[in-house]
């Protein structure tokens, strides 16, 4: 059995968990229970139920009273629709509070781009990582925390489908949206920014 240490319990048991059903560790039709798990990861069932109730609030599980959790698959039909909401919501966020990118913000953006463009080419769940990095930290500047984590739950969902599918998508639009905001470009930025969005199309 995997051992996990007392500290951060729940943080462990979720990262162990969600790199599990991302990688495809458990089959599509399983059902996850509280004891199943509390005896993979030799954990008590409190750490269990909080890191379940996470990853149910995110849309990677679905409660079904009395029997478990069930991994929810995305379809292309869900791929598509997030894929719309976010080509929506990110640039109309970019046009309105683009003003307020601070250089430091746009250094921590080519860090990310050229630590994504360094991985291997299997490196799937890394790219995908350093891709939502990407897109969180442009979308931060808004300030706006609901509509942040909103993204973020978005992003989340679409995590499971495309590491599955083994991401590969250039990060070379990132590098563009970097160049046309050094130079206060927003409208153009944001139309990268579009296109970039546009190009995760479901495989």
């Amino acid at each position: 059995m995997e051992s996990l240490t007392k500290k951060t319990l729940k943080d462990k048991v979720y990262d162990h968990l969600f790199s599990d059903i991302i990688n495809g560790v458990y089959p599509a039709d399983a059902t996850l229970s509280e004891k199943l798990l509390m005896e993979k990861y030799s954990v008590s069932r409190a750490p269990i139920r909080e890191a379940l109730q996470q990853l149910t609030i995110q849309n990677f599980l679905r409660s079904i009273p009395r029997q478990g959790y069930k991994i929810i698959q995305p379809d292309d039909k869900v791929m598509s629709q997030l894929e719309a909401y976010r080509a929506l919501l990110e640039p109309a966020f970019l046009r309105q509070y683009g003003g307020r990118i601070t250089r430091t913000v746009i250094d921590e953006l080519r860090t990310s781009y050229i630590a994504a463009n360094e991985l291997p080419p299997n490196a799937y769940r890394e790219r995908w990582q350093y891709n939502c990095r990407f897109h969180l930290n442009l979308f931060a500047v808004s300030k706006n925390r609901y509509a942040y984590e909103s993204l973020k739950n978005a992003l989340y969902v679409q995590t499971i489908f495309y590491v599955r599918t083994r991401f590969s998508s250039s990060a070379s639009l990132h590098a563009a949206i970097i160049d046309y905001l050094e130079n206060d470009n927003i409208d153009m930025a944001a139309k990268i920014l579009e296109a970039d969005i546009a190009q995760l199309q479901a495989p």
